[in-house]
């Protein structure tokens, strides 16, 4: 099971202790570049490390070695929405989850949580239509809430 997660704050409290223990995750497999050559952030991700789950950082140009046909449940994290769509598009994965994604300049408010660019939107909108449910979702207690409509209607 592959649980998929965008989110630019990568591994923090409710990765490592909501969604894991929710999702029952065994491995979670950061990717991104910055994050895997920068040896503070990595040894800090490395050393937060949940006791019953691995973790793998990886360059986004590494995530093509990423098994997912595993049967072990893996969350596969990415800090930004192009390396997380163009992952789930060539896997033919069916749902990918949106956390949190920070303002910035050019980005459109979403949620108070979630800031996206035109160039964002357009790729999700890509994913939406190979029917890949999207879905923002800060945690596992709240409701889930399908992207579907909000980014048809972000794209007009």
């Amino acid at each position: 099971m592959l649980f998929i997660r965008c989110d630019d704050r990568l591994v923090h409290g409710q990765v490592l202790f909501k969604w894991t223990n929710e999702k029952n995750i065994k491995k979670i497999v950061v990717v991104d570049t910055n994050t895997a050559t920068d040896l503070i952030e990595k040894q800090m991700i490395l050393m937060s490390k949940p006791k019953n789950c691995d973790i793998e950082i990886l360059r986004s140009t590494e995530m093509d070695c990423i098994n997912h046909d595993r049967q072990e449940a893996q969350m596969i994290l990415f800090k930004d929405v192009q390396t997380a769509c163009s992952f789930v598009a060539n896997r033919k994965i069916d749902r990918m989850n949106i956390g949190r994604m920070a303002s910035g300049i050019g980005k459109i408010k979403v949620f108070n949580n979630l800031f996206l660019t035109q160039n964002e939107i357009s790729e999700l909108h890509q994913l939406i239509n190979e029917e890949v449910f999207v879905y923002y979702q800060m945690v596992p207690d709240e409701n889930a809430i399908d992207l579907k409509k909000i980014i048809e209607e972000l794209r007009s």
